[in-house]
């Protein structure tokens, strides 16, 4: 069952200001954008991709976040092939304000708004973005992004759409198919290029994605995983039937490996060409963002170099629609549908406020010219004038609020508030 709750989304907004006693003008009441950029091997090279994911940071975000004071919440999703920023802004010109600080700002990065934005996240939490389609691990990524949020924002907006993208993804997920991620897809091709039975493989980098590599290449393969600093579990070790050694060991494994495949956090070119032998063919899959491996080992005769943009390539390409993409595009134009109700709901309400501050204001303004009114007569004014505003104003704001989820919704949306922007009830 899903876990999106059936109340409606809460508008994480404090009630808008009204015009101080003294007349000073308040900061206009409108609705809060949501915007994303991505960055991935979907719009830019590999080398473009490790460039930005060198240099979007959290701390480079957070430097971000401090130059524009209208922008209410930012969060970064990193994954191995994509680097992603979604912004919760009070002014609409900080889109293109905070495309102008992204590293290679031109052409690098997509840019997403309101609903696409949302639909597209919740597409990359249910793996319907990734090398390996359905891929677990994105949706824990994407609830980790959920933390690291920065907010000035009274109540977090950012965070619930990380995590409602998270939820959508589990419920979306098949239990009985059988598990993929970028590990599987790298045994796989592995397999596919290294030609020669029982080959001596060693897998660089002890994490989960190292890990995975290392068991699903055991069943065929003479296995040594190469680690840093943690040696990996001795019972992990035993079970899945593998060696291990430091990583000073690398330069004299290599002298007898068929095959590396790097999945670490080296900061840095871990392995360099001229570290490789050259004396028989060797295969090397590098898994890492940024790139564990020097390009230039590609230029080598004997050295045959897999990447990321590689296995991206070969993934999309035998990738086709299928039911659950209908299924996370139902359950993010539900979430949506809240979502868009809570980011006009400032504007709603100072609109409310203006048309009866209008009223009272004319009502004022009548009073010398209508006599001496008795309590009934000043009733069926109050009634008459409260209906008439109501017949007028209700209707388009519940319009509003209804507009559905989609490129066509955000863009009547947008077009409503313009036109019905609150204005002051004094000409």
């Amino acid at each position: 069952m899903s876990s999106t709750p059936a109340s409606p989304f809460r508008p994480p907004f404090p009630a808008p200001t009204t015009p101080s006693p003294d007349g000073a003008d308040e900061a206009p009441v409108v609705p809060l954008s949501l915007f994303g950029f991505e960055c991935s091997l979907d719009t830019v090279p590999l080398d473009t991709l490790e460039s930005v994911t060198r240099a979007v940071s959290r701390e480079a975000v957070e430097r971000w976040f401090d130059r524009f004071p209208t922008v209410q919440e930012v969060a970064l999703l990193s994954t191995c092939h994509r680097v992603e920023i979604y912004v919760l802004a009070r002014n609409p010109e900080d889109r293109e304000r905070w495309r102008e600080v992204l590293p290679e700002a031109r052409g690098a990065w997509r840019a997403r708004d309101g609903w696409e934005a949302v639909h597209h996240l919740f597409r990359v939490a249910a793996g319907r973005e990734s090398s390996a389609m359905g891929e677990a691990e994105v949706r824990l990524q994407v609830q980790a992004a959920s933390r690291t949020v920065v907010s000035r924002h009274p109540r977090p907006v950012l965070r619930e759409v990380f995590l409602e993208a998270a939820s959508a993804a589990r419920e979306v997920s098949d239990p009985e198919a059988a598990p993929v991620s970028i590990a599987s897809l790298a045994v796989e091709r592995l397999r596919e290029l290294v030609d020669r039975p029982n080959p001596r493989v060693l897998v660089v980098g002890s994490g989960t994605v190292g890990r995975q590599v290392a068991c699903g290449l055991a069943p065929f393969a003479r296995v040594t995983l190469v680690f840093h600093a943690r040696p990996p579990d001795p019972p992990f070790l035993r079970a899945a039937g593998v060696d291990a050694v430091r990583l000073d060991r690398l330069p004299m494994e290599l002298r007898t490996a068929d095959a590396v495949v790097t999945a670490a956090k080296f900061g840095d070119r871990g392995l360099r060409a001229d570290e490789l032998p050259r004396d028989r063919p060797i295969v090397l899959v590098d898994l890492g963002m940024p790139r564990n491996i020097d390009p230039a080992a590609r230029e080598l005769p004997n050295v045959r170099l897999v990447d990321l943009q590689e296995l991206y390539g070969i993934s999309r390409a035998s990738s086709a629609p299928d039911l659950f993409d209908g299924r996370v595009e139902e359950l993010a134009a539900r979430f949506y549908d809240r979502l868009a109700q809570g980011l006009s709901g400032p504007w709603v309400d100072a609109l409310l406020r203006a048309a009866e501050a209008t009223r009272r204001s004319e009502l004022k303004t009548a009073r010398p010219f209508l006599g001496r009114l008795d309590p009934d007569q000043e009733a069926a004014i109050e009634r008459l004038t409260r209906r008439l505003v109501a017949r007028l104003v209700i209707p388009p704001v519940e319009r509003v609020r209804t507009l559905p989820a989609g490129p066509e919704g955000d863009l009547q949306r947008r077009i409503a508030l313009e036109l019905l922007r609150p204005t002051d009830p004094d000409p």
